[in-house]
Protein backbone atom coordinates (compact mmCIF):
# COMPACT_ATOMS: atom_id res chain seq x y z
CA UNK A 1 0.00 0.00 0.00
CA UNK A 2 2.71 2.68 0.78
CA UNK A 3 4.89 1.60 -2.64
CA UNK A 4 1.32 2.65 -4.34
CA UNK A 5 1.26 6.09 -2.03
CA UNK A 6 4.66 6.85 -2.64
CA UNK A 7 4.52 6.21 -6.81
CA UNK A 8 0.90 8.36 -6.66
CA UNK A 9 3.39 10.87 -4.94
CA UNK A 10 6.28 10.90 -6.44
CA UNK A 11 4.04 12.40 -9.77
CA UNK A 12 3.28 15.41 -7.70
CA UNK A 13 5.22 18.71 -8.34
CA UNK A 14 7.21 18.69 -5.48
CA UNK A 15 9.69 21.36 -4.03
CA UNK A 16 13.36 20.36 -3.63
CA UNK A 17 13.60 21.37 -0.16
CA UNK A 18 15.76 20.09 2.60
CA UNK A 19 13.23 17.21 4.07
CA UNK A 20 15.00 17.86 8.00
CA UNK A 21 13.06 21.50 7.42
CA UNK A 22 9.80 19.60 6.91
CA UNK A 23 10.47 17.26 10.03
CA UNK A 24 10.72 20.22 11.77
CA UNK A 25 7.60 21.29 11.07
CA UNK A 26 5.81 18.42 11.67
CA UNK A 27 7.02 18.84 15.33
CA UNK A 28 5.39 22.63 15.27
CA UNK A 29 2.29 21.48 13.91
CA UNK A 30 1.96 18.90 16.74
CA UNK A 31 2.67 21.65 19.05
CA UNK A 32 -0.90 22.92 17.25
CA UNK A 33 -2.35 19.83 18.01
CA UNK A 34 -2.07 19.95 21.42
CA UNK A 35 -2.32 23.79 21.68
CA UNK A 36 -6.05 23.41 20.17
CA UNK A 37 -6.82 20.24 21.95
CA UNK A 38 -8.48 21.84 24.35
CA UNK A 39 -10.31 25.28 22.10
CA UNK A 40 -11.01 23.41 18.66
CA UNK A 41 -11.18 19.58 18.20
CA UNK A 42 -11.89 20.24 13.99
CA UNK A 43 -8.48 22.51 14.22
CA UNK A 44 -6.75 20.26 16.05
CA UNK A 45 -7.79 17.77 13.86
CA UNK A 46 -6.87 19.39 10.65
CA UNK A 47 -2.65 20.13 12.64
CA UNK A 48 -2.77 16.96 12.93
CA UNK A 49 -3.11 16.13 9.07
CA UNK A 50 -0.61 18.36 8.33
CA UNK A 51 1.78 16.75 10.92
CA UNK A 52 1.07 13.72 8.69
CA UNK A 53 0.86 14.90 5.10
CA UNK A 54 4.39 16.69 6.65
CA UNK A 55 6.23 13.79 7.42
CA UNK A 56 5.13 11.83 4.27
CA UNK A 57 6.51 14.36 2.41
CA UNK A 58 9.97 14.81 3.77
CA UNK A 59 10.73 11.20 3.00
CA UNK A 60 8.68 11.63 -0.40
CA UNK A 61 10.95 14.55 -1.37
CA UNK A 62 14.45 13.49 0.18
CA UNK A 63 13.64 9.97 -2.19
CA UNK A 64 12.69 12.39 -5.09
CA UNK A 65 16.11 14.68 -5.00
CA UNK A 66 18.21 12.00 -4.39
CA UNK A 67 18.31 13.60 -0.19
CA UNK A 68 18.15 10.42 1.64
CA UNK A 69 20.98 9.77 3.98
CA UNK A 70 21.87 7.91 7.39
CA UNK A 71 21.88 11.75 9.16
CA UNK A 72 18.64 12.55 7.64
CA UNK A 73 16.78 8.86 8.68
CA UNK A 74 17.66 9.67 12.61
CA UNK A 75 16.61 13.31 12.29
CA UNK A 76 13.25 12.11 10.39
CA UNK A 77 12.59 9.50 13.31
CA UNK A 78 13.81 11.45 16.23
CA UNK A 79 10.93 13.77 14.76
CA UNK A 80 8.75 11.24 15.17
CA UNK A 81 9.45 10.33 17.53
CA UNK A 82 9.18 13.82 19.35
CA UNK A 83 5.90 14.55 17.30
CA UNK A 84 4.61 11.13 18.59
CA UNK A 85 5.35 12.49 22.59
CA UNK A 86 3.71 15.61 22.46
CA UNK A 87 0.60 14.77 20.81
CA UNK A 88 0.36 11.49 23.27
CA UNK A 89 1.06 13.89 26.23
CA UNK A 90 -2.85 14.77 25.95
CA UNK A 91 -3.98 11.51 25.63
CA UNK A 92 -1.91 9.66 27.77
CA UNK A 93 -3.39 5.83 27.97
CA UNK A 94 -2.76 3.55 25.99
CA UNK A 95 -1.18 6.18 23.53
CA UNK A 96 1.69 7.12 25.70
CA UNK A 97 2.30 3.69 26.71
CA UNK A 98 2.48 2.85 22.81
CA UNK A 99 4.42 6.01 22.24
CA UNK A 100 7.11 4.66 24.75
CA UNK A 101 7.56 1.51 22.71
CA UNK A 102 7.61 3.18 19.36
CA UNK A 103 10.86 4.58 20.76
CA UNK A 104 12.26 1.32 21.50
CA UNK A 105 11.62 0.20 17.93
CA UNK A 106 13.15 3.55 16.50
CA UNK A 107 16.56 2.90 18.57
CA UNK A 108 16.15 -0.93 17.32
CA UNK A 109 15.31 0.03 13.87
CA UNK A 110 18.09 2.60 13.74
CA UNK A 111 20.77 -0.31 15.14
CA UNK A 112 19.49 -2.60 12.80
CA UNK A 113 19.47 0.02 9.71
CA UNK A 114 15.70 -1.28 9.06
CA UNK A 115 12.59 0.45 9.49
CA UNK A 116 10.35 -1.33 11.91
CA UNK A 117 8.10 1.38 13.50
CA UNK A 118 4.29 1.44 14.80
CA UNK A 119 1.98 3.83 12.56
CA UNK A 120 0.54 5.35 15.64
CA UNK A 121 0.05 8.77 14.43
CA UNK A 122 -1.89 7.09 11.62
CA UNK A 123 -3.92 5.07 14.15
CA UNK A 124 -4.82 7.63 16.44
CA UNK A 125 -5.89 10.20 13.38
CA UNK A 126 -8.69 7.71 12.90
CA UNK A 127 -9.28 7.43 16.40
CA UNK A 128 -9.67 11.48 16.62
CA UNK A 129 -11.36 11.61 13.76
CA UNK A 130 -14.03 8.54 15.38
CA UNK A 131 -13.71 11.56 18.78
CA UNK A 132 -14.58 14.51 16.92
CA UNK A 133 -17.22 12.88 14.13
CA UNK A 134 -18.94 10.67 16.26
Amino acid sequence: MRKIIDRAGSVLPLPNVNPDVLSGMSVLTSMLFLAFTGFSMFLSFVFLIATLFLDWFDGLIARKYGKSSETGYITDTASDRFSEGIIFSAFFFPWFYLFALNCLLSIISVAKKRHFILPLRQIFLVFYAFLLFF
